[in-house]
């Protein structure tokens, strides 16, 4: 069947993806000449608007044999997200061109059901070079390493022996120590820059009472088993001298319970928001009629739900002086939002001025699980990517959809294409796309060795992932097979790649906290860290080229991934075998010209990529 409109061909559409206020679209459908087609219209609705909706009639173009041809010109589109699709009259009776689920082409419905298009207009951000040209590398502090130099540590907690296997049962979950530190971190930085690794991303630093530190005590002062103040600038110099960036985590929707702000566990010599209702962190939280009880982050009463229109909050975050403006004076390079679909469009904005006080070019990268350029978030839209809120986002939907495609390929190869389609090409900003934090793992996800080749946790509670952390010999090797070639596509993505502390050498764990054990200095992966110091040395070499070249997805089937990086007469050509047998490529390579192998996996050739192999190919016209 002829196409009558696909949003990715020009043809149809004469931009694909979002386009900046003020730019201007061609759009253009054709219709069967035999059912008569007449008065069509482009209809455009904002969830802003109340659904008020925006009609632009199509002008006949032209027709052929079979096809009558419309066209239209728009312009001056304001800022907004925008769904979009077309209407006609055909004998009488209207009908609807609207999306279809699996693809971005069109099909003819007799009611305004079913998918839409989206649009984005938006206002360009600028964010660093580092987040489209470097590598990120995540630490979850307390796990890192430990100098053995920090003291004057608390004696309210309780300390492990460097390796044991973290808490897990409910009544000790997140209350040990290991003791990571900032200047463990420091004195790590030339294994960082080992891996080429240019941006780095803190977990949490502040004064907390639980090792995740997601529930501040203390918003100007560091986490005494971290360090103090001096070491943060002793980081922060020397990683910024090595052409590294910092990046910190930012608790901005709730508190610890146990905090200076609320202080419900009586430690702190203040008047908490808990204690009295003169206190004055009182009006930042949401207390019942009855005075005690609170709302709190997803019923966790240890993490009490901050009231974002508290005057007393937006000053003290976000005014000259607040929180923000200290940790961005100590060199700080931008912000990490948890919970990022729990922050008022209002806070994001006041997150992203208060950057822009210190840095012109900003990195704000916010924590969405989901497809963050038409979130909602309690029947609001969100506003992430129209050019005053983030500048990045955690990359889960890529994540899931190559570690699910890698592993079990078969229908998951048409899911990774659609995901890539979505995020790199229709629906992100080209600088969002371009700006993304690319993950296999997180702090709070299964590891991805595990993912890719351990049980599925599912829904199994604790216990059954402890019986079930521990990869089998026959697991590790198949895990770390798969998750070569997941990195290699990973790494060739727009984006910034994003290593999880202890990936490179082959740390594995089912879900938090067995995705959080220690790193495992004295037990190295020694094949797969020289895997990873070969891919960053590699990506570093084009990473200019990266920053600006186009994505272009070749084939995605049960046995290959291949894709292209283009731009003016260089092409980088990404070939992956996900397969566990050797697949034939002679079919791509022999149109190849003038091309070299820059790097490999397995014994891949141009011929043949070996199983779970791969290959990095350079050509230029």
């Amino acid at each position: 069947m002829s196409t009558i409109f696909n949003s990715l061909d020009t043809y149809f559409k004469s931009r694909s993806g979002p386009i900046k206020e003020g730019e201007g679209l061609t759009f253009r459908v054709k219709l069967r000449k035999d059912i008569q087609p007449y008065n069509v219209k482009l209809v455009f609705f904002g969830f802003q608007q109340a659904y008020n909706s925006l009609e632009f009639g199509l002008n006949f173009e032209y027709s052929d044999e079979n096809y009558d041809y419309f066209k239209v010109d728009i312009s001056n589109l304001e800022i907004n997200i925008y769904e979009y699709y077309f209407v006609f009259e055909s004998y009488g009776s209207r009908k609807y061109l609207k999306k279809c689920y699996d693809s971005w082409e069109a099909f003819i419905s007799t009611d305004n059901s079913g998918c839409n298009w989206q649009l984005t207009v938006y206002t360009p951000v600028k964010t660093h070079p580092n987040m489209n040209k470097g590598i990120m590398y995540q630490i979850f502090p307390d796990r890192f390493y430990r100098s053995g130099k920090t003291t004057n540590l608390p004696n309210d907690r309780t300390y492990r022996k460097w390796g044991e296997l973290p808490f897990y049962t409910d009544d000790k979950i997140c209350s040990d120590f290991f003791g990571g530190d900032l200047r463990g971190i420091t004195e790590k930085l030339d294994y960082l820059k080992s891996l080429s690794v240019s941006v780095i991303y803190l977990n949490p630093i502040w004064e907390s009472q639980s090792n995740h530190r997601y529930d501040t005590s203390d918003y100007t002062k560091v986490d005494p088993v971290l360090g103090n103040l001096d070491d943060v600038k002793e980081l922060l110099s020397k990683a910024h001298s090595l052409g590294m960036i910092v990046i910190l985590d930012t608790v901005l929707n709730h508190t610890g319970s146990d905090s200076i702000y609320f202080n419900k566990n009586n430690r702190y010599p203040v008047n908490g928001a808990f204690n009295s209702t003169d206190s004055p962190y009182r009006n930042w939280y949401y207390f019942w009629p009855d005075g005690i009880h609170y709302e709190s982050w997803w019923g966790f009463e240890t993490l009490p739900k901050l009231n974002q229109q508290s005057e007393g909050y937006i000053n003290y975050f976000f005014n000259s002086g607040g929180v923000l403006d200290i940790w961005f004076r100590l060199g700080f390079d931008g912000l990490r939002l948890d919970v990022a679909d729990e922050l008022d469009n209002s806070t994001l904005n006041r997150i992203c001025e208060s950057s822009k006080r210190f840095c012109d070019k900003i990195i704000i990268i916010g924590e969405v699980w989901d497809n963050a350029s038409n979130k909602c978030n309690y029947g609001h839209r969100m506003e992430y990517f129209l050019g005053n809120e983030l500048t990045s986002v955690m990359n889960y939907p890529v994540k899931d959809a190559i570690l699910a495609y890698v592993r079990y390929g078969d229908l998951w190869s048409s899911n990774l294409w659609r995901t890539l389609i979505s995020v790199y090409i229709e629906d992100y900003p080209h600088e969002i796309a371009y700006s993304l934090m690319n993950l296999l793992s997180t702090h709070d996800s299964v590891r991805m060795i595990t993912k890719l080749a351990g049980k599925e946790v599912d829904d199994h509670d604790k216990n059954w992932q402890f019986e079930n952390d521990t990869l089998s010999p026959q697991e590790y090797r198949l895990g770390r097979a798969r998750a070569m070639i997941s990195y290699l596509i990973l790494y060739f993505l727009p984006g910034v790649p994003s290593i999880f502390y202890g990936d490179e050498i082959g740390l594995s764990g089912q879900k938090d906290p067995f995705c959080r054990k220690c790193f495992p200095w004295n037990r190295i992966d020694k094949k797969f860290l020289h895997f990873f110091k070969n891919l960053g040395k590699l990506r570093n070499s084009f990473a200019d080229f990266l920053s600006i070249a186009n994505f272009n997805i070749v084939k995605i089937n049960n046995e290959l991934c291949i894709f292209t990086r283009d731009f003016d007469d260089k092409s980088l050509l990404i070939m992956v075998n996900r397969a566990d047998f050797a697949v034939d490529i002679s079919d791509f390579s022999s149109n190849l010209r003038n091309i070299s192998i820059l790097f490999s996996i397995g014994n891949s050739t141009l011929q043949e990529l070996d199983c779970f192999g791969a290959l990095v190919l350079l050509s230029s016209v």
